[in-house]
């Protein structure tokens, strides 16, 4: 069973849903415009990853640059569901995902708001936002790509999630998947520990977020 596309659901005049908040400050917003996903097509050209966290590899800027621009590709696939975060209107977070009864998230990237800072539970929250559609739409079971070669553990940030590794490993990646009996006890806690909340969704400038 496919679950609906959410771009049909609604046709705001920006395109970007204002639809979760979580952490206070972060919030979490609907890519559903055409006209946006091509102005977010420039996003990586504006998230300087070196500048916002210093200390790392050559290598490991390619990498983390590489999986932004991956983001950016993978949310013009037809049928994904994509959602940008915000740090006091800076966007610092995307995840993009095909929804299905075994939903694909097919990248996920986030980057600091502020030069040298992570942002706090900014992965987190948007794991709960997808885990909160996927229990919704009452999926089987979710499957992602970690990434071995980045600047961090990706495995060791998705296995708290519920997430386990399959016998699928790659050079640079390890197929995981988590079972939404797993979603279903992981929930409530990282809801918690977000700070989760669904809003009333309202339309915002894709301008504001972008070159403020």
């Amino acid at each position: 069973m496919q679950i609906q596309n959410h771009n049909n659901t609604y046709n705001p005049q920006f395109g970007i849903l204002h639809c979760v908040a979580s952490c206070d400050k972060l919030k979490i917003h609907q890519v559903t415009d055409v006209s946006d996903i091509k102005k977010l097509k420039n996003l990586p050209s504006k998230v300087n990853i070196k500048d916002l966290m210093p200390g790392l590899s050559p290598k490991q800027y390619s990498r983390w640059q590489e999986m932004l621009e991956y983001a950016i590709d993978m949310m013009q696939n037809p049928g994904n569901i994509t959602y940008i975060e915000t740090l006091n209107n800076k966007i610092c977070g995307i995840i993009t995902y095909f929804p299905n009864k075994t939903t694909i998230i097919d990248c996920i990237c986030t980057w600091p708001a502020i030069a040298g800072q992570k942002v706090k539970f900014a992965g987190k929250s948007l794991f709960c936002k997808v885990f909160s559609d996927f229990k919704e739409n009452q999926g089987t079971r979710i499957k992602l790509d970690a990434i071995t070669d980045g600047p961090y553990n990706t495995i060791d940030k998705y296995e708290p999630l519920g997430f386990k590794a399959t016998t699928k490993v790659y050079p640079t990646k390890v197929e995981m998947e988590a079972n939404k009996y797993k979603i279903k006890e992981i929930l409530p806690e990282l809801k918690s520990l977000t700070k989760y909340r669904e809003i009333k969704a309202k339309t915002v400038d894709i301008n504001d977020l972008m070159f403020n």
